[in-house]
């Protein structure tokens, strides 16, 4: 059987608040399954940001501006913990059958100084406060900014998660099923996004997308509710029909074995 997963990291609460809507309300019409991954901690504080100023690798790629000026004013004054403001929308993934998973505690600190961390501590905190507001454990991890190691691995799989997303291989890591992201742009930058940074069209993307997912099995690329959700939904809709059209049948990052 051929397959494909749809991966969504919300990592902001612009992204939940005018993205997932868009997005839910788009795999209930195309009766697809998605995984979504949660940073749980919320936006960083002004002390975060100092201690962890470092760029991530894709940022030199990242050409589209998503933030204002006073949207980043006030990220900064007034952090927001849109995992808790959010139950609502949040619990409404997992009432319409989607995934939803752990994507770290703090998104910049993990992406800029995860060797510095006290690994466990982490994902205890990322766990108990995703058991605190869904009332069940999560299943499922990715690392952000694709930033793993052993120690993360081992973490991880005292707590019972069973399926990750962070390695270019379709095999087991440590007892965790890893489903690769196969499509993607440099530096495992989202498909879409690379690609709309690069001045490529809709038309010119969904051609890039045929072209990559011919006489394939299994396909995966990931989002964000930030910019996809937000400005991407028609073509995403045609990337998703191109491969229902292809006989590509959906399945969430936990339903492969």
């Amino acid at each position: 059987m051929k397959s494909f997963a749809v991966r969504i990291d919300l990592e902001s609460d612009k992204g939940i608040v005018a993205g997932l809507p868009s997005l839910l309300k788009l795999f209930k019409k195309l009766n697809i399954r998605a995984s979504f991954y949660l940073t749980m901690g919320g936006e960083s504080t002004v002390f975060e940001i100092l201690k962890n100023r470092g760029k991530m690798k894709s940022s030199a790629q990242r050409k589209l501006k998503i933030w204002s000026f006073w949207e980043k004013v006030r990220m900064v004054l007034f952090p927001r913990d849109f995992a808790k403001k959010n139950g609502k929308i949040l619990n409404k993934i997992l009432e319409e059958g989607h995934e939803l998973g752990l994507h770290g505690y703090k998104h910049r600190v993990w992406t800029r100084n995860l060797e510095s961390l006290n690994i466990g501590s982490e994902i205890n905190k990322m766990a108990k406060k995703y058991h605190k507001l869904f009332g069940r454990e999560a299943r499922s991890f990715t690392s952000p900014g694709f930033n793993v190691n052993e120690e993360v691995i081992e973490e991880l799989a005292k707590r019972n998660i069973t399926h990750i997303s962070d390695f270019n291989e379709r095999k087991n890591y440590g007892g965790l099923e890893n489903v690769p992201i196969t499509l993607c742009g440099e530096n495992r930058m989202p498909f879409i996004e690379y690609w709309v940074g690069e001045g490529k069209s809709d038309e010119e993307i969904i051609e890039i997308f045929r072209k990559e997912i011919k006489e394939k099995d299994f396909v995966s690329f990931y989002l964000h509710g930030l910019f996809e959700g937000r400005f991407k939904i028609s073509l995403l809709e045609k990337m998703i029909k191109e491969l229902q059209k292809n006989k590509f049948k959906s399945q969430r990052i936990i339903d492969f074995q």
